[in-house]
C-alpha cells in the first residue's frame, strides 16, 4: 500500500541519485535546476511559498520509490518534479504516485491540479493521460504540454 510522507532534508542525497545525467534532470524539473543538482538547489525550491515535497513508498518498505511536490494556492495546486526512482520503472508505479499527488492535493484544499511536463516526454505526457489529466493551450511555452486535473469532491 503506497504511503505518502513529507521529504526531508535527509531525502536530497537518495533523491539526487535518481537523477543520472543532465537529459533526466530537464525531464524532471524543466529548467528550475541546474546541472549537476544540488541539495542546495532543492532546498531553494522547498523555501517556495506554498510549495510542499513529498516522497512515496511502501508501508512494508522504508526505502522511498517516487518524489512529487506541490505548490498549492488558493484551491488551485501545481504537481512539479515527479520521478520514480530508475529502479522501480516500468511497475506501473507512475500512476500509484499521480494517485497520491491528486489524494495529497485535496487534502491540501485544492480542487484542481495544473501541471506542464517537457512536451518530448511521451511517457510522462501519456501516462498523465491515462489518470485523467486535460491538455490546455499555454502558447507561451511551446516546448511543455500543460494540462490540468478537475478534482471531484468525495461523495
Amino acid at each position: 500500500m503506497p504511503v505518502t510522507r513529507a521529504l526531508v532534508t535527509d531525502d536530497y542525497g537518495g533523491l539526487l541519485l535518481w537523477i543520472p545525467d543532465a537529459s533526466a534532470l530537464y525531464l524532471f524539473a524543466g529548467p528550475s535546476l541546474n546541472w549537476p543538482p544540488t541539495v542546495e538547489q532543492f532546498a531553494a525550491i522547498a523555501r517556495r511559498p506554498g510549495l510542499s515535497a513529498w516522497m512515496v513508498g511502501d508501508d512494508d518498505d522504508q526505502a522511498a520509490w517516487g518524489h512529487f511536490d506541490l505548490t498549492v494556492h488558493g484551491t488551485s495546486a501545481r504537481l512539479g518534479r515527479v520521478i520514480i526512482n530508475p529502479r522501480y520503472r516500468g511497475r506501473g508505479l507512475g500512476h500509484t504516485l499521480i494517485r497520491s499527488a491528486l489524494e495529497k492535493a485535496r487534502n491540501l484544499g485544492a480542487d484542481e491540479v495544473r501541471l506542464a511536463v517537457v512536451s518530448d516526454n511521451a511517457a510522462a505526457v501519456k501516462t498523465y493521460r491515462r489518470a485523467g489529466f486535460q491538455e490546455v493551450v499555454d502558447p507561451e511555452r511551446p516546448m511543455f504540454t500543460a494540462m490540468r486535473y478537475q478534482i471531484h469532491s468525495r461523495p
